[in-house]
């Protein structure tokens, strides 16, 4: 009976150790303040507010070794200690720390997390979110809004500036962008909904499905991959896109004035349906290619394809 006891308490003990620990934090911060934070695993939802503060409540991680919390010279820390030993299951977002931030809306963030989920709203300095294995939800960022995950999704949602969304392993959902922005995939899929200026789009072993309005400049790779663009309100564009094994399909004003020069090498093909103009194919080697213009052919539209289809169309 004795031993029995004994076991007990040291689970009791044990359990005790392990228990979430709740937090209610605050701190006067400068309006434009440079905040890092750091969590390992669960969810943390950061949101942007008129108030010169750094708040920070919820619950910690029931394995974390408590926080740190520190802010001077303009510049807030908050990380989630973890013990160094590792040996708990760390794939599961729904386990780990539960956390509401609050910042000024004029900071500058920088989040990092492993297993963590994250939501951003609202911030308008500049923004940059890095988990290796959780979702990353963004809205209503502005300036420099770099978004990264390796093994999952991003929801971008009316994020302006110069926006750069990268994932490797998940999907990409971009709506209501505007400014600059890249977009890439591995092993993933991207949608996007724009009123960016300059598109960059690069896809390797995945699908990219673009709907563009007003866009200028746009730049389009894939491997292994599909590419669909849709330019509305694009009378002089400047494209350049290139496809291995992969096909690539432009949806283009029937005014548009540019010059086109397409061309599919090893194999691959071209389809013109904004003109009458129809490709020709090589004396030598399996090539074909195709030059003409649209309007006074102001823009220019360059594609070429590796083992490929290229297509452009109209409205």
């Amino acid at each position: 009976m004795k031993h029995y006891l004994v076991v007990t308490g040291l689970v009791f003990a044990m359990s005790q150790a392990w228990a979430a620990e709740s937090i209610n934090e605050s701190r006067a911060v400068a309006a434009n303040e440079k905040i890092f934070i750091e969590n390992m695993r669960g969810y943390v939802e950061i949101r942007a507010v008129d108030a010169k503060e750094f708040k920070v409540s919820g619950t910690l991680d029931e394995k974390a070794d408590g926080y740190t919390l520190e802010s001077k010279n303009g510049f807030t820390t908050f990380k989630v200690k973890m013990p160094t030993f590792n040996n708990f299951n760390g794939g599961d977002n729904d386990q780990g720390s539960k956390l509401t931030i609050d910042v000024p809306k004029g900071a500058e963030l920088e989040f990092q997390g492993v297993n963590s989920d994250v939501t951003v709203k609202g911030i308008q300095g500049s923004t940059k979110i890095t988990s290796v294995n959780g979702k990353v939800d963004a809205s209503a960022l502005r300036q420099f809004v770099q978004l990264q995950t390796v093994n999952g999704e991003i929801d971008s949602r009316d994020n302006q500036g110069k926006v750069s969304i990268s994932t490797v392993n998940g999907a990409i959902k971009d709506t209501g962008s505007a400014g600059r922005l890249e977009l890439d995939a591995v092993n993933g899929e991207i949608s996007s909904s724009t009123t960016a200026k300059e598109v960059r789009v690069s896809v390797v072993n995945g699908e990219a499905d673009l709907k563009l309005d007003g866009v200028e400049q746009l730049s389009m790779s894939a491997v292994n991959g599909g590419q669909e663009a849709q330019l509305k309100n694009s009378l002089s564009p400047r494209v350049d896109v290139s496809t291995v094994s992969g096909g690539i399909k432009l949806t283009l004003e029937k005014n548009i004035s540019a010059k086109f020069n397409l061309v599919a090498n090893a194999g691959g093909s071209i389809r013109n349906n904004l003109t009458s103009d129809k490709a020709e194919r090589s004396k030598y080697g399996p090539r074909s290619s195709l030059e003409f213009s649209t309007g006074k052919g102001e823009g220019n539209v360059e594609m070429s394809t590796v083992s490929g289809s290229l297509k452009v169309d109209t409205f």
